[in-house]
Parts: structure tokens; sequence; C-alpha cells
């Protein structure tokens, strides 16, 4: 018999108090990496675990029970309202895909930059937050340092008016050296980069690569980036950033296909 991953369950229930909620495409895709088979075994034993609860708009959407905050801590954030998990998943998405490959030294999301202005203030490096990223995080380096990104995600195209007036934002947050946008379409693509035209945001280096969400590829990072007019892939872009190995996800999959019983399994969880 497979030997069982307390640390699945354990990163499963960290995710969901840092963000609110636990897709079952995001744990399939980044926490447990065996066969589709063992994947499913998995999400059943989380969804039987007391730990968590499936949220009341889908039944692949899971969040923490009071059993499974006090699991890491009793610190955790609240529930996650339906209307932002699509949203937010596409930001986990990204990052998961860079923490896997441990090129996260650290991050930071929306709502916790929004409870604590002052750190914030540090944090994106201007004495106000006229727009919060939707995340911020900090790259691991071949170096003793860390280079700061921040991620925005736009499933949808908002008007030119706010874009500029976001990019205007951008453009005093000095501790951000890489701006990152997901987009849903390619006009949205095209808005935002006018956004951010004109020489004082090219002398700032404040231009950002915007990337089409739909095409986003973790396991290879293939997708291209588009910074005014040049492009280039994710994984050129890390590693001329980071000067580190992007390494592929693939190669760290198990799909050894072994029986596990959740019914044994259960019991153990009952137990402790």
């Amino acid at each position: 018999m497979r030997h069982w991953r307390n640390d699945i369950v354990l990163e499963a229930c960290e995710f969901t108090a840092r963000w609110g909620f636990l897709t079952q495409e995001l744990f399939f895709e980044f926490m447990c990496p065996m066969s589709r088979a063992h994947k499913f075994r998995y999400w059943k034993f989380l969804t039987t675990s007391g730990k968590f609860y499936q949220s009341k708009a889908s039944e692949k959407v899971l969040l923490l029970t009071a059993k499974g905050r006090h699991s890491v801590g009793g610190i955790a954030r609240p529930a996650r309202r339906s209307i932002y998990v699509a949203h937010d998943a596409i930001a986990a998405r990204v990052l998961l895909a860079l923490q896997k490959r441990d090129l996260v030294f650290k991050y930071w999301l929306e709502d916790e930059l929004m409870r604590n202005p002052l750190e914030g203030y540090s944090i994106l490096g201007n004495e106000q937050m006229l727009k919060i990223p939707d995340a911020v995080f900090d790259l691991r380096t071949a170096g003793i340092g860390t280079i700061r990104c921040s991620l925005e995600i736009e499933r949808t195209t908002k008007s030119k008016s706010r874009y500029a007036k976001n990019a205007l934002a951008y453009l005093g947050y000095s501790k951000i050296s890489v701006m990152l946008f997901a987009v849903g379409t390619e006009s949205t693509k095209d808005v935002v980069g006018q956004a951010f035209r004109g020489k004082m945001f090219s002398e700032k280096n404040k231009i950002p690569g915007i990337f089409n969400l739909n095409y986003f590829d973790p396991a290879e990072l293939n997708t291209i980036l588009r910074f005014n007019t040049q492009e280039m892939t994710f994984k050129h872009l890390l590693s001329a950033l980071t000067k580190l190995e992007i390494r592929s996800l693939n190669d760290s999959r198990d799909d050894k296909e072994t029986v596990v019983s959740l019914k044994k399994l259960e019991n153990r969880e009952a137990a402790q």
C-alpha cells in the first residue's frame, strides 16, 4: 500500500486558511501530484475529514471548518465569497506554479495589505495605496536579494479611465520591480497596455508584462508575456530575473497507482 501523505492534507489546510477557499482544480494540479484515481481519493478524504465543508455554490470548492482552522493554529481568512473564487483561483494558480519551483520567498494577498496599511505602504513603496495588487510576491534569486513583483487579474475589460488611474498608482510604487497582468481577452490586453504607454512609464521602467490567463501553462511556463512591443515566455522572464534553472513541474509527478483504504484513513483521522 502507498504510504499516506499527511503533508498533502496539511498543505490543503494551510492554503485554504490563507486564501479562504480551495478548488478541486488547484488541489489536483498542485497539491496532489499523483494519478487521477489518487487525486479523487485524497479529495474524498478532505471532504470527509471534518476539516472542510463544501461550498453551497459548488461541490468542487472547499472551505475550512472550525476543526480545519484549529489544525492550522486557529488563524484563518474568512471563507471567501463564491463570486470571488474564480478570480482568486487564477492568482493562486500563477503563484502556486512559482511556489512549486521554490521561486517565491514571500507573498502578500490584496486583503492582507488592506488590513495592514502601514505594512502595505512599506511593501509597495509609497505613502498611498491607490490601487492594491491582487498579489505581491518576492522572487528568490541566485544571489542574496529578491525581486518584488505584483500580479493583477483582469478577467473582464474595465474602462480606459480606470486603467489609467491604476497605471498612475503603479508609477508611484517604488518597491515593485515587475508588474504582471493576467487578462481574459486580447482586447483587455490592448487596453491595459495602452494605459502604461508614455515617456514617464518607460523612464521609470513601469511597463507591465501582460499575458492571456486562458493560456497560462503552469507545467512548462511557455506562456507568452508581452512587455509593450516585446514578447518572451514566462520561463524566459523568470530565468532572466532569478538566474536560476526553471524546471518543469511534470518532473515531480508521481503516477504510481496503488490502493489506499479511505476507511482506515477516516478511522485514523477520527482517533486523532
